[in-house]
């Protein structure tokens, strides 16, 4: 379940339903039931054919020779085509069965060829032998590969069981398929004779070996083929023993099952062509122990009564089968029980993976919010019973969305990725921090007190600032970060007497500092006991959603320093030896000076060439609305008057009226220079940043003309002593005009 509640569902039952619709999908082909109907209507014919034959030589050898081939070559095609769509195992296994039909149709030709050649058919043994026996020896590689991949213990548990049901119907078939067909000498015919019954326990003993290694939703592909070597095993035995005590004819009945074998061939390629699936392993399955140990018992079981009843007594070799048959299921049972104690192993191990993930975020790997929430109960009552402080500190990265849009989410994702690391080891080890959504971060300070709150959340601002984030080779930004803190040490008392922490009261109370810090300047830590409200923010008054609209287009079009702008006004005005009133309303004036962009067409705004006539009149119409909006919004006409002319230029070429000299509001002069500062510092669209020395020189160059001299003088001094501190690299951003001409 996510936190919405809704199910999510994991990648093994992801795929698991993916095996299902396959599945389905499989068993509701039209075209593979009618492929099925045709091939049991095929036998049917081949049946009648079969029964009319036995009185009919000629019939009998057309039957056998020519219409036998035909599903084999239909299976030989079709094999060609599922080894092409399928992948990875799908495409080996389906190689290997192309292999095994060629053989086969190679030994069913040579076989016709001799009948056609030579009056007394093919000898013993013969080349067709060579390419039955090696398609038999091809098809065990193919099941161990239609079949997946198990883990090591079962596929020892698997062959295990395959050999006790070998063991145990070797003991019963030598006797009687094996041993009367052997001669005095042996030679080549006895190779041959031998080979086949053995190819055929082989391959029974790899089917029960892949099968009880633990498979489900085996593909229907799959199964098909394996039951068709089920029935080519069992006949190829009942065949071996026809040919102990008879001679086998072109007319047999062996031909019917034999003939089943190829329709299941050819059914399986069909669905592998037309429904892409592999066998997976079963990671919980149910000890398939009972089919081998009921076959080697009762196969020991009847070898030893034979030899009781017919010799009197059990010999050597059935005691040694039978000690074989005991120690086997022995270790059959340890290797179960390793089995066992692995998948429990695996099972606790992903128990807690999963309890990991339930508690952390993803991306981050600190706690998530969910979690967050639940320590911050469980500390408040545990805050409350140790009658401790207890802190919070919320975190917010600066302009973080101006990162994303510039550089894209991935960058966006290292930036949150490295900033966590930053908080996680700028925090004290008892201290609880969580990622709380977005660029939000939150610390949980159990025991901390106001002093202790306040030292944490400035490391933290510090080691978030200190160094430019690495995104990339020689690519880095610098990244800064608002931070409100709350205490609680007071408890309050609900209806029923019940004393607690309101830690709603507490989340809002950091929530709120946190804006006080944004708003601010940023870049600060703010506490919500003792907030560390600006000269701008005290007596100016200046309203939030003023400030929050001033930030947003900031963010999009100005420089993204309006913060420090203002604050150089303050620097700069106090040199003059303004008045406090006009110092503040300067400062304000700093902050909000370029609202008046969101009236300007954003294509306008980001344009990298020069404007045109029409461009240039939105342009120039910006100071007046943004002097407009903090009239009507804010109710400062005095500030406005400074927002409205800080494009004034002092020689009177300014706009939006053209004001000269002292005609100028001196805060209107101040916000002009200081506002150009950080536009020259300040990628562009058209323009890279210039250095500081480059900036200076501007300045120096417009004195008197832009600007007014006193005001440069004053600037340039503070730049000298460092006051005018350096901005941090910042992205390109839409155009000022102060070095749009």
């Amino acid at each position: 379940m996510d936190s919405s509640g809704a199910r999510v569902d994991t990648p093994v039952e992801l795929r698991l339903r993916e095996q299902v619709a396959l599945r389905r999908a499989a068993l509701s082909d039209r075209v593979c039931w009618a492929v099925a109907g045709a091939g049991v209507v095929w036998l049917g014919l081949y049946a009648v054919l079969t029964a009319l034959a036995q009185d009919s030589p000629r019939l009998a050898w057309f039957q056998g020779n020519v219409l036998y081939p035909v599903p084999m070559l239909v299976a030989v095609v079709l094999s060609a085509m599922a080894a092409r769509v399928s992948q990875g195992r799908g495409r080996a296994m389906w190689r290997l069965l192309f292999a095994v039909g060629v053989c086969s149709l190679a030994g069913d030709l040579i076989w016709t060829g001799y009948g056609l050649v030579t009056a007394g058919g093919p000898p013993t043994p013969s080349i067709a032998d060579a390419a039955y026996l090696l398609a038999n020896v091809l098809t065990v590689p193919a099941i161990v590969i239609g079949f997946g991949a198990a883990h090591v213990l079962r596929r020892a548990r698997g062959l295990l069981d395959a050999a006790l049901i070998a063991v145990g119907l070797g003991a019963v078939g030598w006797p009687l398929l094996i041993a009367p067909q052997l001669p005095d000498s042996f030679d080549l015919d006895a190779v041959v004779v031998v080979a086949y019954p053995l190819l055929d326990v082989m391959i029974l003993a790899t089917l029960a070996a892949v099968g009880f290694a633990g498979h489900r939703l085996v593909p229907y592909p799959v199964l098909l083929m394996a039951a068709s070597y089920l029935v080519m095993a069992v006949t190829d035995c009942v065949f071996t023993y026809v040919a102990v005590v008879h001679t086998y004819t072109d007319g047999s009945w062996l031909n019917v099952p034999w003939q089943a074998r190829r329709v299941l061939i050819v059914l399986a390629a069909l669905v592998a062509v037309r429904h892409r699936s592999e066998a997976r392993v079963a990671r919980f399955d149910r000890d398939l122990a009972f089919p081998a140990v009921l076959v080697a018992v009762l196969s020991v079981a009847a070898l030893v009564g034979a030899e009781q009843v017919r010799n009197g007594r059990v010999g050597g070799g059935t005691l040694g089968v039978a000690a074989f048959v005991c120690g086997g299921l022995l270790v059959r049972q340890l290797f179960t029980t390793r089995d066992r104690t692995r998948l429990a192993h695996e099972l606790q191990v992903s128990l807690q993976e999963q309890e990991r993930l339930a508690v952390t975020d993803s991306l981050t790997g600190l706690y998530n919010r969910r979690f967050f929430q639940e320590m911050l109960k469980l500390e408040s009552e545990r805050a409350v019973r140790a009658d401790e402080p207890m802190a919070l500190i919320v975190v917010d990265l600066d302009r973080f969305k101006q990162i994303n849009d510039t550089h894209g989410h991935p960058t966006g994702d290292a930036v949150l990725v490295q900033v966590a690391d930053r908080i996680r080891q700028a925090v004290r080890n008892s201290d609880i921090v969580a990622r709380y959504g977005g660029e939000e971060f939150v610390c949980l300070l159990p025991g901390a007190g106001e002093e202790a709150a306040a030292e944490v959340a400035e490391r933290v601002r510090w080691c978030v600032r200190r160094t430019p984030i690495q995104t990339g080779p020689g690519h880095e930004i610098a990244v800064t970060a608002s931070l409100g803190f709350a205490v609680t040490t007071s408890v309050t008392t609900d209806g029923a007497g019940t004393d607690g922490i309101d830690v709603e009261r507490l989340v809002a109370a950091a929530d709120r500092a946190l804006y006080e810090a944004k708003a601010g300047g940023r870049d600060r830590v703010v506490s919500a006991d003792r907030p560390l409200a600006t000269p701008i923010e005290e007596d100016i008054a200046l309203p939030a959603g003023l400030l929050w609209l001033a930030d947003q287009v900031d963010a999009e079009h100005g420089t993204g320093q309006h913060s420090a702008v203002a604050r150089w006004c303050l620097a700069v005005g106090d040199r003059l030896g303004l008045d406090m009133a006009t110092l503040r309303a300067t400062a304000a004036a700093g902050r909000l000076h370029d609202i008046g962009k969101i009236t300007v067409d954003e294509a306008v705004l980001r344009k990298p060439g020069q404007p045109d006539a029409d461009e240039w009149a939105q342009l120039r119409c910006h100071p007046q609305e943004g002097a407009r909006l903090v009239a009507n919004l804010g109710e400062h006409g005095d500030l406005a008057s400074l927002i409205a002319a800080h494009h004034e230029r002092y020689d009177g070429t300014g706009y939006p009226q053209g004001l000269a000299g002292e005609q100028i509001p001196i805060g209107a002069r101040i916000i002009a220079i200081c506002d150009a500062w950080a536009a020259m510092r300040t990628d562009r669209p058209y323009a890279r940043a210039l250095t500081t020395a480059e900036a200076r020189a501007q300045i120096e160059l417009g004195r008197g003309g832009q600007f007014d001299p006193t005001v440069a003088d004053a600037f340039l001094a503070l730049l000298d002593e460092g006051v005018i501190d350096d901005m941090p690299p910042a992205r390109a951003v839409p155009r000022d005009d102060a070095r749009a001409r």
